[in-house]
């Protein structure tokens, strides 16, 4: 059996390990349309600031290693499930057994002129590699970034930490708004203000302007800021132009069912690409963030062995992690009952609904937060524990480990 995967980012690297995990020994080709070794984007900000190669997190002789044929610089241009084949951006056609789509995401704005030349995409590690070099080399002194998600946060605080003058504007009123709410969110604002970061809330982007290549972004108010260096990061695009025609069902991402396989006979999707349900609203949704591509990953490859391996769902959970103030964000932001305690630059705040955690934010002190997701995940009626949530002591991780363990 010859499994093919499109892809070579956690959810791809996931897959190939779990097969040889489970001993299967037959042929696996990864196709990455990057010129690079499987990498981790949210390593990438690590990679930046320390030079290591810390975003090589299976190391550079991973493919030789696990044994798999890796092909990078690939790009694919088509898939016929009928036919069992992908046809590459070269015209070479490959037949597969079964076929895992990965290919994951990119950056994107939904604003006018943003295909054009000099708008960068930073989840791209060799488009990220150009622009940095780019500021090393004196070349840049000014970054706009549109967008203020937990991406686009932490892009400018990298590069305002290499020395660019960093403009960043969002068309809501708070940061990171999917995920916090606004007095988190102005916590994190007022940080990134303090490193120097020109943030501008409430500011809206109408096009990227320039002639083939964009200089710079018009603003709803008619204003124009310039910049030697543009990101559109107002979100993340699951990669799924290349299925146009395949029959294969898309939605943003790939529709999968709860063993993540599309709706075509051998193929499966995990990671930024794929539409799962949220195992808190049961709602779809394309949750682009590293554990979740990783544990997507693991069951597609069990389901590839033929285990019928159902997928539990994901849920929405950041960090960032170079913001100088530790902050963890996961799951709903409203709900019946808020928790919060507020002393000075550390907040605990947990959303309570029908006497089970469905969201939590800390700032300053994130000890706790693995304590808080297993209490989450497992629905566990915490309304006795409910003067305890809110308690910094790490002490009470005992406590919970009794309610988690009904003892």
């Amino acid at each position: 059996m010859h499994i093919v995967i499109i892809g070579a980012g956690p959810a791809g690297v996931s897959v190939a390990e779990t097969l040889r995990a489970q001993g299967y020994r037959e042929a696996i080709t990864m196709l990455s349309a990057e010129p690079t070794p499987p990498y981790s984007p949210p390593a990438m900000v690590d990679h930046f600031l320390t030079g290591s190669d810390v975003h090589l997190w299976r190391g550079r002789d991973w493919p030789e290693r696990l044994g798999l044929t890796y092909r990078s610089g690939t790009a694919v241009a088509a898939v016929d499930p009928d036919a069992h084949t992908v046809r590459l951006t070269s015209g070479e056609v490959l037949r597969y057994d079964r076929l895992v789509l990965a290919a994951g995401s990119r950056l994107y704005a939904p604003v006018e002129g943003s295909e054009q030349e000099g708008v960068y995409n930073f989840k791209s590690l060799s488009a990220a590699e150009a622009l940095i070099a780019r500021a090393r080399a004196g070349e840049a002194r000014t970054a706009l970034i549109v967008g203020a998600g937990f991406i686009g946060v932490e892009i400018a605080l990298l590069l305002q930490a290499l020395g660019l003058q960093v403009t960043q504007i969002e068309m809501l009123d708070r940061v990171i708004p999917r995920m916090l709410d606004v007095e988190t969110a102005g916590m994190v604002a007022e940080v990134m203000r303090e490193r120097g970061v020109d943030l501008r809330l409430n500011t809206q982007a109408r096009r990227f302007i320039g002639n083939g290549r964009a200089q710079g972004v018009e603003l709803e108010s008619g204003e124009v800021l310039r910049a030697d260096i543009l990101i559109a990061a107002t979100g993340i695009k699951p990669n799924v132009e290349f299925l146009a025609g395949s029959g294969i069902e898309t939605h943003w991402g790939v529709i999968v069912d709860d063993y993540l396989r599309t709706n075509a006979p051998d193929i499966y999707a995990a990671g930024d690409i794929a539409e799962v349900h949220d195992r808190l609203t049961g709602e779809r949704y394309v949750h682009a963030i590293f554990p979740n591509a990783v544990a997507q990953g693991q069951c597609v490859a069990l389901n590839l062995l033929g285990w019928k391996v159902l997928y539990e769902g994901a849920e929405s959970m950041n960090s960032l992690k170079h913001l100088g103030l530790p902050v963890v964000a996961v799951g709903a932001q409203s709900g019946a009952e808020i928790l919060r305690l507020r002393r000075g630059s550390t907040l605990r705040q947990i959303v309570l609904d029908e006497g089970r955690i469905v969201g939590f934010r800390l700032v300053g002190d994130t000890r706790q937060a693995g304590l808080l997701r297993s209490l989450m995940l497992r629905r566990v009626d915490v309304r006795p524990l409910r003067d305890l949530l809110l308690d910094p002591r790490l002490g009470v991780g005992i406590l919970v480990g009794q309610a988690l363990t009904g003892v």
